[in-house]
């Protein structure tokens, strides 16, 4: 095998628990984000790792090879490390279980930018779709440099519109409807998409929790902090994840809308 999918789907989550077996169109979410990885071109085989019989169960029937995983990972990379170990791929894609309706084929276009490039570590990036996401904790941003190298990811907005808050009356935050023109290609949203060269896969997995992994909740960070060097390949747009019951929601007006 050359390369590999694996997706990481524990059956914990803080803010919305068991969300991989919450339906959508009569059918477990962990089965629609398993359809759209068998679809990704130049994957050789899709495997759900997961410590969840019920969610393994879901995975294999709609066609994925299962791990069920036991012991205490510390992240979704940690996960994948652990599976990818019993298979011979020099590559790893590594999509996180809540992208739904992620696009196989934009995956597939930065999986063949990726393969293609010196890159070891790579993950997906698009332009913010609105003010609000901007401030939304749950919306995770990257900044990038000129050539599209990861710089920081942060729950919080940034970079910080510095200047258009120093508008704002009392020299706080700008109302939200404010700065609509400036988002759109200054802002980034990071897609729950990672890419690895497997020794980068094996370094990542060989580092404990960072300082700054640990402040924001963001597993990336780790390598970041360590000077590894991860490039981020933009797409064109994707639904949102799901990572509250709110979000399951707006999934199901999207998905029913994409059936219309």
């Amino acid at each position: 095998m050359d390369c590999i999918v694996v997706i990481p789907a524990r059956f914990a989550s803080s803010r919305f628990p068991g969300k991989l077996l919450a339906t959508l169109a009569g059918r477990p979410l962990i089965a629609h984000v398993v359809e759209r990885c068998l679809q990704l071109p130049g994957s050789d085989a899709t495997i759900v790792a997961t410590d969840d019989e019920k969610i393994a169960a879901a995975a294999s029937a709609t066609g994925a090879e299962t791990v069920l995983t036991t012991g205490d990972f510390s992240s979704g990379t940690d996960r994948v490390a652990h599976v990818a170990r019993g298979f011979d791929a020099s590559v790893v894609v590594n999509v996180q279980a809540d992208e739904v309706l992620i696009d196989p084929v934009a995956v597939g276009v930065a999986l063949e930018s990726f393969r293609s490039s010196e890159a070891e570590l790579g993950t997906l990036r698009m332009a913010l779709r609105s003010t609000a996401e901007l401030w939304d904790p749950n919306v995770v941003k990257v900044v990038v440099d000129g050539c599209g190298r990861a710089l920081y990811f942060s729950r919080a907005p940034i970079p910080y519109p510095r200047a258009r808050a120093a508008q704002a009356p009392g020299g706080g935050l700008a109302p939200k409807d404010d700065l609509d023109d400036i988002v759109g290609g200054h802002y980034w949203t990071h897609l729950g998409v990672y890419l690895y060269r497997r020794a980068a896969l094996d370094r990542w997995a060989s580092l404990p929790p960072s300082r700054l992994e640990r402040c924001e909740g963001l597993e990336q960070l780790r390598v970041l902090e360590a000077g590894e060097v991860m490039q981020t390949y933009e797409v064109p747009e994707a639904p949102p994840g799901v990572n509250t019951p709110d979000d399951l929601e707006r999934i199901r007006s999207i998905y029913e809308a994409s059936q219309d």
